[in-house]
């Protein structure tokens, strides 16, 4: 089995949505600093990926299938 890549899952959710990290903090609510290590993470807690894709109006089935493209 092969393991997610969370950081590319966060990188091709905000290119499928069209949202840069900047924006993504914002909608967040957290800082652009964090959403560079989001980006750079290979792994992440489960709550900070329900954040994500709330944020990004996304399914955590859709997050996830993003690391596998």
């Amino acid at each position: 089995m092969e393991l997610i890549d969370t950081g590319r899952c966060v990188i091709t959710a905000q290119r499928n949505k069209g949202v840069n990290s900047r924006q993504l903090a914002k909608i967040a609510n957290t800082s652009p600093q964090q959403v560079l290590r989001w980006r750079k993470s290979k792994n992440m807690k489960i709550h900070t990926i329900q954040l994500i894709c709330l944020s990004l109006d996304i399914t955590i089935d859709d997050f996830i299938s993003f690391g596998y493209k």
